[in-house]
């Protein structure tokens, strides 16, 4: 118990301090009833030993009065009165002071000397001395009891100077009892030693408990943190005279900051020098302080100082070394106080660490992983916090990336990631700070434009367009694309629902205007016909990849083996199933989105090709190419890239354009002469239809005629197609061009054909348009068995 007492100073722990709301109101009870029982063990008990003590005053004080004359009376009154008031204080202030301890001494005396014979006081000298071992330190509890003890022995030396006593008087009685009041005093304080230090545990524990619960759910770490050194004051109001104080290094400053601290103070802390900390040390490891200096001095001892290293501090927003928390007491730093307060640190790290992971998930949750922008739920978590505070200043922007699909397909994936990447950094480059940029999924992004009027919206709507549509290096390949914004104000009263709607229409009326360019939403947008409705649908269906290639056999009839095959395109639509190029091809080509169907189907039908083949012969492959195509700048550049990438000789390509292809269009006939110079073969389609398809044949690189199925529908019984028929075929061979005869659905028709000197034909006679799976699983049959004649359709 001796390291225990160390721990007992002068104001011993009180019970006001804890959680309960009992105990938090019991202090005012006492002080309106002083006598009332309380419930803590240690109170209790301090209690019990306050009642006997006045009890066995009033009960002894009876027999001091037989014999006793007015001298004797007045000493018993003002004696009785001073050790009342003396114990009252005592117990109600829970401290024993150096005075009132000399109080009780000298009242002591007087009680003595009062009485009938001096022993007669030792009736109150057991229960002052079992009320005094609750409070103070054992020295002064022992000073106390050697106090005790002189006072009857000065009371029976000093007999006889109290009128009405004899000069003398048996010394025996005191004397012989002087050692049993010794040993009163260690036994009673061993046990006041022991309750009082179980009280301080379960204290400690109780602090500790109320932090983990309290710790419960908690995910902000300054809360946390606050939380935890509320429990470190706690442990230091349970553990009297303990002192803590946590500091930081002050960034290089050269000293030490004072972030909080716990226990009395003589004066306020504010700095400390910096080698006050001892040098050397593990991150985990406790060391002793030995110049406390500054510390000891605002703390009233210099005894004992420990340092611990903090995982965590009131007011900091991270986790790093160099912050500690300093420990002194005036005697030896208790153990178990030591122990509690690492337990509690582990605790706040522990916490902070689940806090931290609860951060970091956060922010994956509302973090699009391959930008680092902002994702769908986050952008609408801020647009709806922004509509409960419209005041018309706020602005969303839909923003898609023009022709991503051809990059993401022609380069790969991960190029597509990298233009992705490349396309949020310099979004982010182009907006202020209070903006918000998100990523809402594929090639889409959405921005919340805070606190900015109609031009400034515009104008950083504009910059964002000619940031994206620099030019920009992936794999290695120098590539471009643009972006289309749609702009809308957040007006007061509309919901965040209704303002994506407005952006993503302006968006869509961005593409269809051109595309690479701003469109403000207005509320002539609404005015949606069906053919606006078609072109937006086009362009999602683009982006979607919602095209797909069918094949169709060209077969020799000569031998019946399959020449070539035509790639021609549908539209997998998500409502309407597969679509013809009818239903969609003129809108798309004066849109403009032919273009990029026709690159994506250029390149599958490229890549499908390429494994194509009919016996030791390759299949060659015809695509179609529309005006616009051939007109724009990249589409050369394309067909090289295509041809390179799948290994196809550039003979196996076969280019279709229609009569009307070429008429009053330059560009169009130098990209065919550009394809003709890298050996891509070119075929005329629907030949005859036109008005110049005799200078079409004379000025073109042209290779193949494929004869419009509209002479081939009569060719078994129709004179004039017939004529048409074999004029066609009489020119072409004295041309050199090589012929295919379009829409062959029945066997006499292929037979005059055949006689007419055509040597290829197309049509239902052989196969119907299918898909890739389904070609090669029929070439894999012609090559088995005998030129198919054909079913009858």
């Amino acid at each position: 118990m001796a390291g225990l007492d160390r721990n007992v100073h002068d104001r011993t722990v009180d019970p006001r301090i804890k959680m309960s709301s009992t105990a938090a109101s019991s202090p005012w009870r006492r002080a309106r009833r002083p006598l009332e029982r309380p419930t803590e063990p240690v109170e209790h008990t301090r209690w019990l030993f306050f009642v006997i003590a006045l009890v066995s005053l009033l009960l002894t004080a009876p027999g001091a009065l037989v014999g006793t004359g007015a001298a004797g009376l007045t000493l018993l009154a003002v004696s009785c009165l001073a050790l009342i008031v003396s114990w009252t204080h005592r117990y109600r202030s829970r401290t024993a002071s150096p005075a009132l301890d000399v109080v009780d001494i000298l009242a002591a005396t007087a009680f003595a000397l009062a009485c009938p014979m001096p022993a007669v006081a030792y009736g109150i000298a057991f229960p002052a001395m079992w009320f005094r071992v609750w409070y103070g330190r054992t020295w002064r509890v022992g000073a106390y009891a050697v106090g005790f003890g002189a006072a009857l022995v000065t009371a029976t030396l000093a007999w006889g100077v109290v009128p009405g006593h004899a000069d003398t008087t048996d010394a025996g009685p005191v004397v012989g009892a002087l050692p049993v009041l010794g040993l009163t005093f260690i036994g009673a304080r061993h046990l006041a030693l022991g309750m009082l230090a179980r009280e301080q545990t379960r204290g400690r524990d109780s602090a500790l408990l109320t932090l983990g619960t309290g710790l419960l759910g908690l995910t902000d770490p300054k809360a946390i943190r606050d939380q935890g050194w509320r429990a470190v004051e706690e442990i230091c109001r349970m553990t009297p005279g303990l002192r803590a104080v946590a500091v930081a290094d002050a960034d290089g400053e050269g000293f030490l900051r004072v972030v909080a601290r716990a226990g009395h103070f003589d004066r306020d802390l504010a700095t400390l020098p910096l080698d006050l900390l001892p040098a050397g040390g593990g991150p985990n490891e406790i060391q002793e302080v030995a110049r406390p200096g500054l510390l000891g001095e605002a703390a009233g001892f210099t005894r004992q100082w420990l340092r611990m290293p903090l995982p965590a501090f009131p007011g900091h927003s991270t986790l790093f070394p160099g912050h500690s928390m300093l420990l002194g007491a005036p005697d030896a730093l208790p153990t178990e106080a030591v122990t509690a307060l690492q337990s509690l640190n582990n605790q706040v790290a522990l916490a902070l660490r689940s806090s931290q992971a609860h951060r970091d998930l956060e922010t994956q949750a509302l973090t699009d992983a391959l930008t680092g922008l902002a994702n769908r739920a986050a952008f609408t978590s801020a647009l709806d916090a922004a509509t409960r505070d419209a005041t018309g200043r706020t602005w969303v922007l839909f923003l898609d990336l023009d022709d991503f699909k051809v990059v993401n397909d022609g380069l790969g994936h991960t190029a597509g990631d990298q233009l992705l990447r490349h396309a949020a950094s310099r979004m982010l480059g182009g907006l202020r700070d209070q903006d918000l940029c998100a990523r809402l999924g594929g090639d889409e992004f959405g921005v919340l434009l805070r606190d900015a009027g109609e031009d400034e919206a515009g104008q950083i709507s504009q910059r964002l367009v000619e940031l994206l549509s620099a030019p920009i290096t992936l794999e290695g390949r120098l590539t471009q694309v643009g972006a289309s914004v749609g702009l809308a104000r957040l007006q007061s009263g509309a919901t965040g629902t209704e303002v994506v709607q407005q952006a993503d229409l302006a968006m869509y009326a961005a593409k269809a205007a051109g595309k690479n360019r701003v469109q403000a939403f207005s509320p002539t947008l609404l005015d949606v016909t069906p053919t606006s409705a078609l072109e937006a649908e086009l362009r999602q269906a683009v982006d979607d990849g919602q095209f797909v290639v069918h094949y169709q056999p060209i077969v020799s009839t000569t031998d019946g083996r399959c020449l070539a095959v035509e790639a021609l395109v549908r539209w997998a639509h998500p409502m309407r199933g597969l679509l013809s190029p009818a239903a969609f091809l003129d809108v798309a080509e004066r849109t403009g989105v032919v273009i990029a169907i026709g690159e994506q189907v250029l390149r599958q039908a490229c890549a499908d090709a390429a494994t194509w083949h009919d016996g030791d012969r390759e299949v060659a492959l015809h695509v179609n190419a529309s005006p616009s195509q051939l007109a724009h700048p990249r589409f050369v550049s394309v067909v090289r890239e295509c041809l390179a990438e799948h290994a196809l000789a550039p003979k196996r390509l076969i280019v279709e354009i229609t009569e009307s292809t070429v008429l009053d269009s330059p560009a169009v006939q130098v990209t065919l002469d550009v394809l003709a110079g890298l050996g891509v073969g070119i075929a005329v389609d629907d030949f005859g239809t036109g008005y110049s398809a005799l200078t079409t044949l004379r000025s073109l690189p042209v290779d193949i005629v494929k004869i419009d199925k509209s002479f081939v529908a009569g060719a078994a019984t129709e004179v004039a197609d017939q004529a048409v028929l074999e004029a066609i075929a009489q020119m072409a061979d004295r041309l050199g061009l090589q012929t295919v005869a379009e829409g062959v659905e029945y066997v006499e028709q292929q037979e005059f054909i055949q006689r007419a000197g055509i040597t290829a034909v197309q049509g239902y006679l052989h196969q119907r348009p299918v898909p890739a799976e389904e070609l090669a699983a029929w070439l894999a049959l012609e090559r088995s068995a005998q030129p198919p004649i054909g079913l009858r359709v």
